[in-house]
């Protein structure tokens, strides 16, 4: 029987990736590589096959079970890049537990605000996320478990490693009900922008099995490929990567790096080890393209690198060319969202127009459209939209998408932003991205600007919500704006413009930049800490009637003087 990365992408009557994917490739002979991994020093290394990730999920699940963790039941997961996290995701997509990962970056505060708003009852972590955990454990009563990868655990903490070994015997199968694959798998925070970051969800489809357009059209991954992508766990675009390439049998190189990037750390990698596929944020091609790393490559190209993608934000085409001349290979952009799969990329055998995103993936019903639901004509800005439901009779409904947002009560908001629109006579559903573009006569779409107000920095997509309530509370922020501005470097930073009270007007400027840099380091997720800070009147930010700051008047301001300084 042919399985369905060789045929066309369909939806199926029934599927669990733990079951149909894992399982599927563990059955293989000789055994598949799934993951090579990496220790942080680079001195430690494991080939892991599939076989191995489908014993351990197998009795992880029936640690879970045994613990009293059941199907529907939450799991807020925050550890660095080990084997572990695999292993705990598929032991929960096998059992029907949902997975909610998040960032390592995250510091006790925002593990808290998590924890309530998923109403998690198991938290897992390495050594140093359960410590940040058990600072506000108190405030999380749902949490009955906690689990530790690795390292001593405190009093009431189960470490992973000793509890398999004490309790579950190596060949333990998991013999719970296979779950629904229209129930609840995964469980992804956005960054806010109007308030808090709101809660994603996927079934056991709309993510792990849809993403197989992702491996198999983008980034081209087939078995016997090694794909490493730089995005840490905590990231939607790690799950584009951990389902694309398993769905096409590929092997996944992980670098368990917790350090700040650094090109040509990247290249030593790349020379190191047999990385065929890379996917990096184009934050990381520019650094790759500039001084002494191009002089580096050059020297010293990687031997087994021969497909590169770039996603996250957008790609400049300058980079692109400066890329391919070094390289020799282009970079193939793509865009999705943590709502979607890749819904728009460069594929195999299509032209890259350097600057554009280029096509819909195949299946992907990727439009432009008007405030009236109306296809926009070739180069006319419009909303990007996707074409959820259909009533004509030719047109099946899109399935890489998530259900809705999950609300603090943890009802499902189903609208997801769709709207339905009229194209001639029959009603058609869309679902809208929130980012604007415009279509070419041949299909390729350019990216115009994001419709809200999230900052891209580096790859990292940043609420001002967030950093604004960060800034509010130091003693010495009467209120804040917070908005992009551009950098040479990463693309855009975050910006604070800060009304200060009167005790802190008179005070050292450059010394209280840092003060409030370090607090919001402290007090946020370090990468979303203000960059730039100017120091203003309260007659400067301009509100609506209402009293609310027009964000992108200073965004617009912001952009026409600063872009001319770069």
């Amino acid at each position: 029987m042919a399985h369905f990365y060789d045929q066309d992408l369909t939806r199926p009557k029934s599927f669990n990736f733990a079951v149909d994917v894992v399982d599927y490739w563990a059955a293989k002979t000789p055994p598949l590589q799934a993951m090579y991994w990496v220790s942080q020093d680079g001195k430690d290394c494991e080939d892991l096959s599939y076989a191995h990730f489908e014993r351990q999920s197998h009795r992880i699940a029936v640690l879970l079970k045994e613990t009293g963790v059941t199907s529907g039941e939450k799991v807020l997961m925050i550890l660095p890049r080990l084997p572990a996290w695999w292993e705990l995701a598929i032991a929960c997509l096998r059992s029907g537990v949902v997975v909610c990962p998040a960032t390592t970056l995250l510091v006790a505060k925002d593990i808290e605000f998590r924890c309530q708003r998923s109403q998690a009852s198991v938290y897992v972590g390495d050594s140093s996320s359960v410590q940040k955990f058990l600072k506000i454990r108190a405030s999380c009563p749902r949490v009955r478990t906690v689990i530790q990868v690795g390292g001593d655990p405190p009093q009431g903490v189960i470490e992973l490693s000793a509890a398999l070994e004490k309790a579950v015997p190596k060949d333990a199968i998991f013999r719970g009900p296979k779950p629904d694959m229209c129930s609840p798998a995964l469980i992804y925070f956005t960054s806010g922008t109007t308030g808090h970051p709101k809660m994603v969800q996927h079934d056991h489809i709309s993510y792990p099995l849809a993403h197989t357009i992702t491996g198999k059209h983008w980034l081209r991954l087939s078995p016997g490929k090694l794909y490493w992508n730089l995005s840490e766990q905590g990231w939607a675009k790690a799950a584009w990567s951990f389902f694309g390439t398993w769905n096409c049998g590929a092997s996944l190189f992980v670098h368990d790096d917790r350090q700040s990037f650094s090109p040509t750390r990247l290249l030593d990698i790349l020379h190191q080890y047999p990385i065929t596929t890379l996917c990096a944020p184009p934050t990381a091609y520019r650094q790759l393209v500039l001084g002494e790393s191009q002089e580096y490559f050059r020297k010293k190209p990687p031997q087994a690198l021969s497909h590169c993608s770039g996603a996250g934000e957008p790609l400049n085409g300058e980079v692109i060319r400066l890329w391919k001349d070094m390289s020799g290979m282009q970079i193939c952009d793509g865009y999705g969202q943590t709502e979607t799969i890749l819904i728009c990329g460069n594929f195999e055998g299509a032209d890259i127009r350097p600057g554009s995103m280029g096509r819909p993936s195949p299946g992907v019903p990727l439009h432009v459209v008007d405030s009236k639901g109306e296809e926009c004509s070739e180069g006319v800005e419009g909303d990007m939209a996707i074409l959820v439901k259909s009533e004509e009779p030719d047109e099946g409904d899109f399935f890489g998408l998530f259900q809705g947002y999950l609300g603090p009560d943890g009802s499902l908001d189903k609208r997801v932003r769709t709207f339905v629109g009229s194209r001639h006579v029959a009603p058609k559903s869309w679902y809208l991205t929130g980012d604007r573009a415009t279509r070419d006569k041949d299909g390729y779409f350019w990216f115009v600007g994001r419709a809200d107000d999230v900052i891209n920095s580096a790859g990292y997509r940043i609420g001002p919500f967030e950093v604004e309530s960060t800034l509010k509370q130091h003693p010495a922020v009467v209120e804040s704006a917070v908005v992009s501005s551009p950098d040479s470097s990463r693309g855009e930073v975050v910006k604070a413009f800060i009304v200060l009270t009167k005790q802190y007007v008179q005070r050292d400027a450059n010394l209280l930049v840092k003060e409030l840099q370090d607090f919001c380091k402290k007090n946020a997720a370090p990468y979303k800490y203000p960059r730039k800070i100017q120091f203003v009147d309260a007659t400067f930010l301009p509100k609506t009637i209402s009293g609310k700051i027009k964000r992108n008047e200073l965004k617009r301001l912001e952009w026409t003087s600063s872009a001319s300084k770069l």
